[in-house]
């Protein structure tokens, strides 16, 4: 050490059989998320700066801490086994199957009358629900004396407040046209001078116009968690895309249940294009709307 600079952080040794199969059971059981053996590195990979800012030397040391002070070790856990890959104007379709197709059926069976509530499960930074809202706007007319609520959840809590501040970069808009952008939000100002590097690199800052934040309510929860879908009165729909696919089997049946739970008889659940719960609940029963595939609640 020379100048009074800090030692760096070592690096923790690989991560064993034993340490992997412990950790990916906690995870597991916490937040649902399933790393399987050929997902060992990964996993490595991703704990791996939180060892080192805690200068723990091995995964089992960091397996004892979550163990021991599981609920102050959460968030920080959180952030880093969620995928948050998102982005705004994803998967279309299903908005569109919702207030066209399923809307007239969705409104006569309403939880409460005059009104529609949704629900997004997983929503990371705000992408998902904020299109929904936007689509929501777009069909006025069809909606016209339906009051439309959505609501949304994430694990990570750092992208619940992401979703609340409502300010994305070109990343989250990249299926947008430009006259869309323009549409929908305002470009913030650069907090340094436009540069070359700046446009090439795509680091603008783009906030979403307050009228297409309105109705939309964030929170934290956890969809192993059934006090996350609220207490208020069951949705009408349910969107929970690109979720289910990391989870392992006992957690995707207790979530294909909370969200049996949570719909009212007759509610839509709209999954991600590479996810199906085909055969494995009696509570569903699968339909077509349009091009695209849901899943209905049984009962009226």
């Amino acid at each position: 050490m020379t100048g009074g600079s800090m030692p760096l952080t070592p690096r923790p040794d690989v991560m064993t059989e034993e340490e992997h199969l412990l950790l990916n059971e906690l995870i597991s059981e916490r937040f649902g998320i399933n790393f399987p053996e050929h997902k060992r590195e990964l996993l490595e990979a991703r704990l791996r700066p939180r060892l080192q800012a805690l200068r723990l030397p091995r995964y089992l040391d960091y397996y004892l801490q979550l163990v021991c002070d599981g609920e102050g070790e959460r968030e920080f856990l959180a952030q880093m086994v969620t995928n948050n890959e998102t982005f705004f104007f994803r998967e279309t379709h299903q908005f569109e199957a919702l207030l066209d197709a399923a809307l007239d059926d969705l409104r006569e069976g309403a939880a409460l009358p005059g009104s529609l509530r949704l629900l997004s499960a997983g929503c990371s930074s705000g992408e998902e629900p904020y299109t929904l809202g936007i689509f929501a706007r777009q069909s006025f007319v069809r909606l016209a004396g339906t009051h439309v609520t959505i609501d949304a959840f994430d694990l990570d809590a750092s992208r619940i407040e992401m979703a609340r501040q409502a300010e994305y970069t070109q990343t989250s808009l990249r299926a947008l046209t430009p006259e869309q952008i323009e549409r929908h939000f305002t470009l913030l100002p650069s907090p340094a001078p436009p540069s070359f590097l700046s446009a090439v690199t795509g680091f603008d800052r783009w906030a979403l116009k307050p009228a297409y934040r309105s109705g939309i309510q964030f929170h934290p929860g956890n969809i192993l968690d059934f006090s996350s879908f609220g207490l208020g009165p069951a949705y009408d729909a349910v969107f929970c895309r690109n979720v289910l696919i990391y989870f392992a089997e006992p957690a995707l049946h207790l979530a294909v249940s909370h969200f049996a739970r949570a719909l009212r008889p007759g509610g839509l659940l709209f999954l991600g294009a590479a996810e199906s719960i085909i055969g494995l609940s009696d509570q569903f029963e699968t339909i077509r709307l349009r091009d695209t595939i849901a899943y209905r609640k049984v009962g009226r």
